[in-house]
């Protein structure tokens, strides 16, 4: 009877704080919901007359749509590649003793700590600059031609950018998977033969495993809605070459002040990301139980 009063206590307490989140979260995207179905554009006064599922079908026909989700995909896939194949090799690096060990391995964490607009403009102005960025200069000195990134490459200009800025991350649940690998199992491949690609393929990688699906899970999650980096760096041009499904939101609803197609593709975006975090949820469940 006790055990029971009490559950039903610590229920009790953590109620207004469980409501308010429900109302945080619900509040929102109901209204989301409620404008997806709408005509409503703030530079047309007069009403908002139900469309039902107009908004929708314009979004998905719309030509930018596809392209901004092929972007989205591009950029969440080629980050991720990057960051789960560079973490590796620096956990790998980090993980052997040198002078400066600490100092190395803050240094290599510090970029994840800088905010993404300052190291878009970083980037944008300081190396990418076909002008007067460090890339140019290192262009120039070995005799050859500029290259302008942001307008030649836009997209995978954006991928450089954010993959630099969540590298740190995967390095660090890396580097920790990493140390707490049994390194008597090593010492045992190795008196048995075993060369130091195979070590890394058979003992390393399958440790590793659990923790690369981890960070494949919370860096999709927060890349699915990169929007600082293409708005400080390219503003989703040329035309639309690095626009992703968040940034053509943006473009929706405070540029072409349409609510109603901006609440759409908002809705859309949510329902990916679910997809998305579902399956990698199952994923996740399947590499634990294994």
């Amino acid at each position: 009877m006790a055990t029971q009063h009490s559950k039903a206590a610590a229920r009790l307490m953590i109620a207004p704080a469980v409501i308010v989140l429900l109302l945080w979260m619900i509040v929102p995207l109901v209204l989301t919901l409620y404008f997806s179905t709408l005509r409503y554009n703030l530079l047309m006064p007069g009403g908002t007359p139900f469309v039902g599922m107009e908004n929708y079908q314009y979004f998905f026909t719309d030509p930018a749509f596809t392209t901004a989700l092929v972007n989205t995909l591009l950029l969440v896939g080629g980050v991720l590649l990057i960051t789960i194949i560079g973490g590796t090799l620096l956990a790998l690096l980090l993980d052997q003793p040198m002078f400066g060990q600490g100092i190395v391995r803050l240094l290599v964490i510090a970029p994840f700590f800088v905010m993404p607009t300052v190291s878009a403009l970083v980037w944008k102005n300081m190396f990418m600059n076909p002008v007067n960025g460090l890339f140019a200069h290192l262009a120039r000195l070995i005799g050859i031609q500029p290259f302008d990134f942001l307008a030649v490459a836009p997209l995978a200009s954006i991928i450089l950018i954010v993959a630099w800025q969540w590298l740190p991350f995967a390095t660090l649940i890396l580097l920790t998977a990493m140390q707490s690998l049994d390194s008597e199992q090593i010492e045992a491949a190795e008196m048995d033969g075993a060369g130091a690609l195979s070590r890394f393929f058979y003992i390393v990688v399958p440790h590793l495993s659990r923790a690369a699906t981890v960070v494949i899970l919370i860096q999709t999650i927060f890349l699915l809605s990169i929007f600082a980096e293409i708005l400080v760096t390219t503003a989703g041009g040329p035309g639309v070459a690095s626009t992703n499904l968040t940034y053509l939101v943006y473009i929706q609803s405070l540029l072409q002040f349409d609510v109603g197609l901006g609440s759409a593709g908002g809705v859309v975006a949510i329902i990916l990301a679910n997809i998305v975090a579902i399956f990698l949820m199952r994923m996740i469940g399947k590499n634990l139980d294994a």
